[in-house]
């Protein structure tokens, strides 16, 4: 459906074009709605100039650009929509001109993009982005040499990135994208998903033995709120590298999310890819439908930052070596609820702590069915036994209650793990048993 583009463009001059010769005079102007009709190929990188949008018309609309080439730089307060952009697989379909420092409001909606969306600066100061309605096929962002670091790794940026890489902690940008989805299980996005980061750093006299956390100040993103649909990935890591990680979905650090919502299923299936990973603030991250790692070393979600609440409605499963359900690795958790976890390496342990939480809910059951194996853990492959449940040294919480099963099935490796006395939980129940001490009260 072609939708309506007059509620944005009554005071502009609109221009048709049907050719790339009619494109390359059309953009020549600012303020202008140019109108695509048809499938326009051979094009040549342009720059939208600032207050000019671009809007297919036709159901065919679609800007194919050259091999090898990027496609459309955006400067200020465009409109974008019912469009198809195809590049080059690891090519810009989309980014921003360098040296930008506002870029008002950029409106981005019903695109199907072939190539990458990426918006990344380190001079805007102000932005206002709203996305709605995107799909992403047949990209490659594993070369992006601008990867965020912490905790020992490095993040290789997305199919769709959002990047405020400003030093300057001043430098404010605001989010809202709806119905993002990308990949498929023929054919997932090669290295992140969807990936939105901030500018906060790792401090320079930081000792990277110590695996830091980005707390050096930077630019912020306000995410207001991201929804996806499926979500498909394989960060094409090599086996063996330790210090790499990408996200099916990544919330990086210097980003203050409200609401997170997976309507989709959302699936990684390379080395070292987290399912759903948090360095950043957010209120809300609800997942409706399964999250699913097939890779080693992929966790379904694990938190660095500061998480309010997490519920997971379909099932979590993981089947790669060290590939471990949920993990509280760093930061601040205070409410989790899983419908189910369930693990099948060696190394994949069910649910991890090593940090205060408050409320860990589980409907089902957590059940991994490896033993020992090699898991990846800030930056260092290390051995652990699949346990089902494990607190580490640092963690405390409210209460753990588990109302179906936890249980490790190879014979050599215990379900619970309490490396921390399960005194450090307020209140630990599995399947209607109190737990003291890491035995049950019965």
């Amino acid at each position: 459906m072609i939708e309506s583009f007059m509620a944005y463009s009554t005071s502009n001059t609109h221009t048709v074009v049907r050719d790339a010769a009619s494109l390359t005079e059309a953009v020549q102007h600012t303020h202008v709605v140019i109108e695509v009709a048809g499938r326009l190929h051979d094009l040549e990188k342009f720059t939208l100039l600032e207050g000019s949008s671009l809007v297919g018309t036709t159901p065919d609309a679609e800007l194919v650009f050259k091999p090898d080439s990027d496609g459309i730089l955006l400067t200020a307060n465009h409109t974008l929509q019912n469009l198809t952009l195809r590049t080059d697989s690891s090519r810009l379909a989309l980014s921003l001109e360098p040296a930008m420092t506002t870029l008002g409001q950029l409106r981005l909606q019903h695109l199907v993009i072939h190539g990458r969306l990426h918006l990344e600066s380190s001079t805007v100061m102000t932005a206002d982005l709203i996305l709605n309605d995107i799909q992403l096929y047949d990209s490659d962002s594993t070369s992006d040499p601008h990867r965020p670091s912490g905790y020992g790794v490095e993040v290789a940026p997305g199919a769709l990135t959002i990047y405020n890489r400003c030093t300057d902690p001043k430098s404010h940008w605001t989010l809202s994208a709806e119905n993002l989805s990308g990949g498929t299980q023929e054919m997932p996005l090669k290295g992140s998903g969807i990936f939105i980061f901030g500018g906060m750093t790792v401090l320079a006299n930081a000792d990277p033995q110590g695996r830091p956390a980005p707390s050096s100040p930077g630019g912020t993103i306000d995410l207001k709120l991201l929804t996806t649909g499926e979500i498909h990935t394989n960060g094409s890591i090599p086996a063996g590298v330790g210090n790499l990680i990408t996200g099916g979905i990544f919330v990086g650090s210097g980003v203050k999310a409200q609401q997170v919502v997976n309507n989709g299923s959302v699936t990684t299936y390379g080395t070292n890819d987290m399912v759903l990973d948090n360095w950043g603030n957010v209120r809300l991250w609800l997942a409706r439908q399964s999250v699913v790692s097939h890779g080693t070393s992929g966790i379904g979600f694990v938190n660095f930052g500061e998480l309010q609440t997490l519920i997971i409605q379909g099932d979590l499963v993981t089947y790669g070596e060290g590939a471990r359900g949920f993990n509280l690795y760093d930061g601040t958790l205070a409410y989790a609820e899983f419908k189910s976890i369930t693990t099948h390496g060696n190394g994949s342990i069910g649910i991890q702590t090593s940090k205060p939480f408050g409320n860990i809910l589980v409907l089902g059951d957590v059940i991994t069915k490896g033993g020992r194996g090699n898991s990846l853990v800030r930056g260092v492959v290390v051995q652990l036994d699949a346990h089902a449940l494990s607190l580490k040294p640092g963690t405390s919480g409210k209460e753990i209650i588990v109302l179906g099963q936890v249980e490790a099935q190879r014979e050599e490796v215990t379900a619970l793990d309490f490396a921390a006395p399960a005194s450090t939980v307020k209140f630990i129940m599995i399947g209607g048993q109190q737990y003291v001490d890491g035995s049950s009260t019965e």
